[in-house]
């Protein structure tokens, strides 16, 4: 049984190196999601050498069923989704 993972920020440069380091320590993950402001919403950002995921609107995503996040979109933005993250249960 592998995790639920979202990574807040994935467009950024800590974001991407988060993703990369899913990959080369072969964490267990069932799904990855990329998440990021709207501008970059529908973004593709590569996960491994033969995946990539869809970057997904931040401000709307429901962390219902996920079980961790990996944040890096800036403190002011952690500030406001990091709680809407934690209360439904990642």
């Amino acid at each position: 049984m592998g995790y639920n993972v979202a990574v807040m920020g994935a467009t950024g440069n800590v974001g991407r190196e988060m993703l990369q380091t899913l990959v080369e320590r072969n964490f267990p993950a069932d799904e990855v999601v990329p998440l990021a402001s709207e501008r970059s919403v529908g973004k593709e950002v590569s996960f491994g050498e033969d995946r990539v995921l869809k970057v997904r609107n931040l401000a709307e995503f429901d962390f219902k069923g996920i079980d961790i996040v990996l944040s890096s979109p800036g403190a002011k933005v952690s500030a406001v989704h990091s709680p809407r993250a934690a209360a439904a249960g990642a």
